[in-house]
This record gives C-alpha cells, structure tokens and sequence, in this order.
C-alpha cells in the first residue's frame, strides 16, 4: 500500500486513490516526531505573539489606529489559522483520522478562509504603506471604518469562496485505515475539480502576492530614486569641498546591512564647513530611516513569498498527481510533502507579528508598559497591604511616564512649548507610523 494514498470505493468514482493529506502510513516514527516538535512549537509561539498583538492594540487607546486595526485583524485570521495545528499534530502520531467528520470538514476549509484573509490582509497593508510613503500626499486613506468594512468583506469573501470545500472533504475508510479527503463532486460535462482548484489558486495565492510585491516594487523603486537624487547633490558639493562622500551608506550594501549605531562627535554639531561633500546630520537621519523602511519591506516580501509559495504548488501537484487511472500507481507526491509545506505556511503566523509588531517601537513600548503595569500592580498590592502609600505613588508616576513614552511615539503626546498654541487641524497622518516610525515630515 503506498503511504499516502489510500485506495477506496465511491459512489461517482467507484474504486480509486484518495492523497491522505494530514494522515501517512508507515513506520517512519522519526520523522513524525520531527513533525510533531516543529508543530507544537510553532503553535506556541504563534498564539503568544499574535495574541499579544491583539490585545496591545485593544487595551491601549494610543495603538487603535487604522493600520495597527488591520494588524488585529492580520492577528485573528493567524489565530484562527494556527488554532487547526493540534488536530493536525495528533493525527500525524495516530496515522489514521480519528476526529470525526464534523472536523474533518472543519479544519481545511477553516485554513483555507484564514489563508485567504491573511495574504489579503498583507496586499492590503502593502497598499497602504505604497500610499503613505511614494504617493503624495503622503497620508493613508485608511479608517477605522473602512478597515471593519474591509475585514468583514474580506472574512465574507473567503467564507462563500471556499464553502465548497467543507461539502468536498470527508472521510474514507479502507480496512483498518480512516483518512480526512478532498472528493470532488464528478460531472460528465466539466471537470469541477479543475474549474474549482485554478481560480481558487489565482484569487487566493497569486493575485495577492502579485499585487503585494508590486505595491513594495513601488516603495522600493521611490526610495531608490530618492536616494540617488541625494547622491548626486552629494557628489555635487564634493567638486567644491574636500571631504569624499560616505559610499558606504549610499551603496546598494547599506541598504540591506544595518548601519553601525553613530557616535556623536565635534564634527557632527559644530556646523556644515567640515561636512562639504558629504550629507548633512539631517539627510544622514532621513537616509537611516528609508534604509530601514527598505529591509523591512524587504523581510515583509521575502517571507510572504517564501512561505506561501511551496503550499500554492502543492494544491495544484496534489491535483496532478491524482488524476492517474487506478493501474498507474506510480504516485510521486507524499502526505509529509504537504504536512512540510503547512508547516511553513503556518510558519508565517510567527513571523507576521516579529514584522508587524516586535520590529516596532511603538510597539515595543507598549509590550514595555503593558509588563510594567502588570507588575506594578502586584506590586502596589502587596505595598498596600502593608500599608505603602509612597510605592504606589511611585508606580503610578512610573506608568504615567510611560504613558508619555508610548504617546509621544505614537505622536499623541503635544510638545508642553505648544500646549497653548492652538493649530490647525490637518488630516490625519499616515498611520503606517505604528508600524514604520518615519515621521510624516520625512517621507520620500
């Protein structure tokens, strides 16, 4: 019996092989472990980061901004996607599905609604970040509104879109063997499978990581050509001057290497006469944050690509692989292909909250006060158990200096010099700020 295809009997079909997706028979129990760690362990960290996020964004009213909206959103369909790895992870130790139809059903078409608002969830952040940072005038179009309205089209979409599939998949049972399988419906006239499995794959994969290496293509190419206007006014005042330009932080290097952390120096405040040829404090401050724009937009495109494309293939090689008549059992695909490129889709529900939110200061600082406040409390607990006004006086001017710290990263903190001064009001800036922190004086 080959490992991962289960043969059995239809009542369309008749006797034919169904791929076994989640389950593999067979005595290759290392390998299975390996899943199984790797399974658990992603899980783990997945519910931790994305829950963070979730609840750093509801429970502080400095974070609810539009994008970082989008990020809650981006957060329950990683949620929702990773909640499916248990059932996965206990049916590669028990070989055979043993969960019951009702899950069965369930659990591939839960990943597949939640793969789908996920990579549209990105296309749609990607889109924003390409308004806020290469289209002038600079600001996001994004509200809280228009980001609940989005995200329940989204969830409606990909909900109707793959409603199918949860009728498609069931249970066969060959002998002592149970296997959750996708059984297309057979139609003399059209071959349903086909007219299901290639337009899903264009809507739900390529279209959104097409359009979101586009948007990002777009940032990149801005930046490039800002960097090189600054480059030939660089050059420009190094015919007058006698100081080189720094190449080394106008190279195609320096924008994927971090800079070294600059030390302040007597030539850096002293004034412009010893910087002739080269770029003034400000302009260096602006390049640094582009620079770190690009490698994170960069980190963002490498990691959609790289973890959703195996999985995209696999549905159409599974697809392939299965239309053999029954004699040519030469069958080339195994489950653990499949259970691999899973592993790496859900991989992406790690790394979407290290983009999106660890690598932000504004967030950082919201983690920092968020832990701060906690333990502030227990403290001011026990203090005032015993009687301790003063530490809790304490722990509450700590956490409203945080406070500060936090508003003034997000840029609801007014400067004191201003308070009385009152200003116009403008539009709102881009809130691609939460994620990237450029201010919006400095954009391309």
């Amino acid at each position: 019996m080959n490992s991962s295809y289960l043969l059995g009997e239809d009542d369309e079909w008749g006797a034919r092989y169904y791929f076994t997706y989640y389950s593999q028979f067979g005595d290759d129990h290392n390998a299975r472990s390996i899943e199984v760690i790797i399974l658990a362990i992603t899980f783990v960290f997945a519910v931790g980061a994305n829950v963070s996020i979730g609840a750093c964004v509801l429970r502080f009213k400095e974070m609810r901004t539009s994008t970082n909206l989008c990020l809650v959103n981006l957060a329950a369909a990683d949620l929702l996607f990773c909640l499916g790895i248990p059932a996965v992870a206990y049916t590669r130790i028990t070989q055979s599905w043993l969960l019951g139809d009702t899950l069965c059903r369930l659990l591939p078409y839960s990943q597949f609604v939640c793969g789908f608002v996920l990579l549209w969830t990105l296309t749609l952040i990607s889109m924003d970040r390409h308004r806020c940072l290469a289209i002038a005038p600079y600001r996001s179009t994004l509200t809280a509104s228009r980001v609940l309205r989005a995200s329940i089209i989204t969830w409606c979409i990909g909900s109707i879109l793959f409603l199918p599939a949860a009728f498609w998949f069931r249970l066969k049972t060959s002998g002592k063997h149970t296997i959750c399988t996708l059984v297309f419906p057979r139609n003399e006239i059209f071959n349903i499978s086909l007219c299901f499995i290639i337009p899903i794959v264009i809507v739900a994969c390529i279209l959104p990581m097409c359009l979101l290496v586009y948007h990002y293509q777009q940032i990149f190419q801005r930046i490039l050509d800002t960097r090189s206007r600054w480059a030939v006014s660089c050059v420009t005042q190094a015919q007058y001057g006698s100081s080189g330009r720094r190449d080394s932080e106008l190279s195609v290097v320096g924008t994927l290497v971090p800079w070294a952390s600059r030390k302040s120096s007597s030539a850096s405040t002293t004034g412009r006469q010893g910087r002739a040829g080269s770029l003034s404090q400000h302009e260096e401050i602006r390049l640094h944050k582009h620079l770190r724009v690009v490698r994170i937009l960069l980190l963002n495109v490498i990691a959609v690509l790289a973890m959703w494309t195996p999985i995209s293939v696999l549905l159409i090689l599974i697809y392939l692989d299965g239309r053999r008549p029954i004699e040519d059992t030469n069958f080339f695909l195994k489950s653990h292909h499949f259970i691999w490129s899973f592993i790496i889709a859900q991989l992406n529900t790690v790394i979407n909250p290290l983009l999106y939110g660890v690598f932000s200061e504004n967030f950082r600082a919201c983690f920092s006060k968020f832990w701060s406040k906690t333990l502030s409390t227990g403290g001011a607990s026990g203090e005032r158990g015993s009687g301790g006004a003063t530490g809790v006086y304490g722990n509450n001017r700590k956490s409203s200096k945080s406070l500060e710290v936090l508003q003034d990263r997000l840029g609801t903190n007014k400067n004191s010099s201003f308070k009385h001064n009152k200003q116009p009001k403008k539009s709102s800036s881009c809130s691609i700020g939460s994620i990237i922190e450029i201010p919006s004086s400095e954009k391309l």
